[in-house]
């Protein structure tokens, strides 16, 4: 136990250039998308479909437990309840990006999750911005590589969460004036949007790709967005203008509305989408997967899978293997990080499809 949790503290502990994210919530008319680039070493990943009434340990020391209320569809690399980012059926979204002057609270009476763990905690039990709020004030992040989020729910609000001198740091409602992010702090972000045209400065707006860069084109371009009708396909023009070639391995557009997940990558630049209303959120029936990289365009559905101990293994050993940080995690270590979910226990035995 004790050598797995160094494993996850390992994972993505080390920054790189790749480690450059955007992300972005786009609200108009009542409808609500959130826009992401996953921007990295590798691209290997399974989407999975999580779900309701499962019980979960994290796996740090002093760990979480908790019991999760909402099914889930996330991307994930590193291996189940680890995601990267993902939308539950109550719509709440949320995604990582690297920030390097992160540090997390120190040890204290609190339990823990891990980084990435963080995220599958949050859209296990949290509805909106304000719920994961209060859950983040009630446990501590266990170190590992500098992250901050962006989370948004099906109202439209968005909050970021970022740990700052040991401290938690939220920005929301009239403190979030764009919801978007990138490789900055929020604040660090704002003080050089107000220099670009249009934000009560005069620079133009910037091309190039560094974070700022990034954050400020987007910003721009979220408000020249018009047609409430079209704020998918808005979305992935934002996302195709601010991705690093060579480095974006997908982008993903959450419509919490409609309860669908569209993404395409950089090996196969096809939209695609899965959708809550196919699934069967009860945990009686397995856990449902999908290479993110599955050939194929339009409705995934059908393309889904039963999860498997073997397939996350087979996820977790080629993305460590492929993650350049990682390359010396022994086998002991990955093999011990791929079991982790075999201890989640499933305490409701009856299926029916329903969104909340």
């Amino acid at each position: 136990m004790r050598r797995a949790i160094r494993v996850l503290v390992l994972v993505l502990i080390a920054p790189s250039a790749a480690s450059a994210c955007t992300t972005f919530c786009l609200s108009l008319d009542g409808r609500t998308v959130f826009g992401a680039n996953y921007d990295w070493d590798t691209g290997v990943a399974l989407m999975m479909v999580n779900k309701r009434s499962v019980a979960k340990v994290a796996l740090t020391g002093r760990p979480a437990r908790w019991t999760s209320r909402f099914a889930s569809i996330t991307v994930n690399q590193y291996g189940r309840d680890f995601p990267t980012g993902g939308m539950n059926e109550a719509g709440l979204v949320v995604a990582l990006m690297a920030l390097d002057v992160t540090r997390y609270p120190a040890v204290d009476s609190r339990p823990s999750v891990g980084i990435l763990g963080w995220i599958q905690y949050q859209l296990d039990l949290s509805a909106t911005i304000d719920e994961v709020i209060v859950q983040s004030e009630g446990i501590r992040i266990a170190g590992g590589m500098g992250l901050h989020y962006l989370v948004a729910d099906r109202t439209g609000r968005a909050a970021t969460i970022e740990y700052l001198d040991g401290a938690l740091v939220v920005h929301r409602d009239a403190a979030l004036p764009v919801a978007a992010l990138t490789n900055n702090t929020y604040d660090d972000s704002v003080r050089y949007l107000r220099t670009i045209a249009g934000f009560g400065g005069t620079r133009p707006v910037p091309s190039g790709i560094d974070s700022l860069e990034r954050f400020a084109r987007a910003a721009s371009m979220m408000r020249q967005v018009s047609d409430s009708a079209d704020l998918v396909n808005s979305a992935f023009s934002i996302l195709q203008s601010v991705r690093q070639p060579g480095y974006t391995r997908w982008s993903i557009v959450y419509d919490s509305d409609q309860g669908a997940v569209y993404f395409r990558t950089d090996r196969n630049s096809s939209v695609r989408w899965l959708s809550f209303d196919a699934m069967d959120p009860m945990c009686a029936s397995p856990v449902r997967i999908l290479d993110i990289n599955q050939a194929g365009s339009g409705d995934m559905s059908a393309a889904l899978a039963d999860y498997t101990p073997d397939a996350n293994t087979h996820l977790v050993y080629t993305a460590f293997s492929e993650s350049p940080s990682l390359g010396g995690v022994s086998e002991e270590d990955r093999q011990a990080t791929a079991m982790h979910p075999e201890g989640d226990i499933c305490l409701q035995r009856r299926s029916r499809s329903v969104r909340p």
